[in-house]
């Protein structure tokens, strides 16, 4: 769906700022590696978990919940 007024509006200013900030975090390219971490996996781009990918799957749900709710499916 387009986001228009309309999608912005279904949520609320802090889910706004919250899916801008996933967005940005998540679409970066680098993963922040630790030390402690075993070689195979990273930190999470937008919360610093411990992730085998760039987001953590507690990201990644909760993005998919916040564009869920813009996009007015029930449940959300």
């Amino acid at each position: 769906m387009r986001r228009t007024k309309e999608w912005w509006a279904r949520l609320t200013p802090e889910e706004r700022s919250e899916l801008v900030y996933i967005e940005r975090n998540a679409s970066q390219a680098s993963v922040g590696w630790d030390g402690y971490l075993p070689d195979d996996s990273g930190e999470c781009n937008v919360c610093g978990s411990p992730t085998m990918g760039t987001t953590c799957m507690r990201c990644l749900d909760r993005w998919s919940e916040l564009i869920d709710k813009a996009n007015g499916k029930e449940g959300s």
